[in-house]
């Protein structure tokens, strides 16, 4: 522990600058760190963030690379402070504290607990993971090609075909990168029933659909389920127990990040209208 640096201030950072040091580099390249207790967590937290409560944190400063930027939270910014100082001791060379917490972050936030989806890829080999994770690209274009017949006009009908064909990109790029030698073809042509971040396509169907009145409503549906999918796809990630599951997991939040950027400029294109 170097006392010295418990003494010495962390830089802040603004939520929106917080989010351009994101955007600007991998995720693997920083340290996206939740210091709230898990029913807070629970409730909201910016995707692809590891959860430390700020108590257990000078017991789990393993789990952490000192040698990358640490980007810290709390609710408003009080607790975070704490565990920058902290880190800050323990010579993590990088730590940012994020002023305003939560409350100040204007963007997607994830919710559920740590362990919500993992049931779909835990304890499994890299072929069955890799077959869920091919089948979840296949529910969600299902479910945007279904979403078509909501909307009325044309231009609104390209953006969901746009997006159901991003989905088929994704799986031929899964194909291409990642599918186990061997593999047959009717391995992957099983049916889908869970969409990405995890989620049971007809009940969420049965939920959500009443409550879709136009294109924005799909939107802001397919923006939570790419929020929640780089949420899981981020955690599977560090979880991941081979080179190969990491690297896919790894592919797959990227390329989630990619999704939520153009639906949300979409999105905000039908607001200015």
């Amino acid at each position: 522990m170097n006392w010295k640096n418990l003494f010495t201030s962390s830089s802040n950072m603004t939520p929106e600058e917080a989010r351009q040091f994101m955007a600007a580099r991998l995720a693997t390249d920083y340290q996206l760190l939740d210091v709230r207790r898990p029913t807070e967590y629970e409730q909201g937290h910016i995707p692809g963030c590891r959860l430390i409560p700020v108590k257990e944190l000078s017991g789990r400063l393993a789990e952490l690379d000192p040698k990358l930027p640490v980007l810290v939270y709390c609710h408003s910014g009080v607790r975070s402070k704490a565990a920058s100082q902290l880190l800050l001791g323990a010579d993590f060379q990088e730590v940012y504290n994020i002023s305003g917490g939560i409350v100040a972050w204007q963007g997607q936030k994830a919710a559920g607990p740590e362990e919500q989806g993992l049931e779909f890829f835990v304890d499994r080999d890299f072929s069955s993971v890799f077959v869920m994770a091919y089948a979840m690209e296949e529910g969600l274009r299902q479910l945007y090609l279904a979403l078509v017949d909501r909307v009325v006009e044309a231009r609104d009908r390209k953006v969901l075909e746009r997006l159901a064909r991003f989905e088929e990109g994704h799986k031929a790029q899964l194909r291409a990168r990642f599918a186990p030698e061997g593999l047959a073809d009717a391995a992957l042509e099983t049916e889908a029933g869970a969409v990405e971040g995890g989620f049971d396509q007809a009940r969420m169907m049965a939920h959500f659909g009443p409550q879709i009145a136009d294109v924005k409503d799909i939107f802001y549906l397919g923006m939570m389920l790419e929020t929640q999918a780089l949420d899981l796809y981020s955690r599977l990630g560090r979880l991941a127990g081979d080179e190969q599951s990491r690297e896919l997991f790894e592919f797959l939040a990227e390329e989630e990040g990619k999704h939520l950027g153009y639906l949300a400029d979409e999105l905000d294109k039908r607001l200015k209208e």
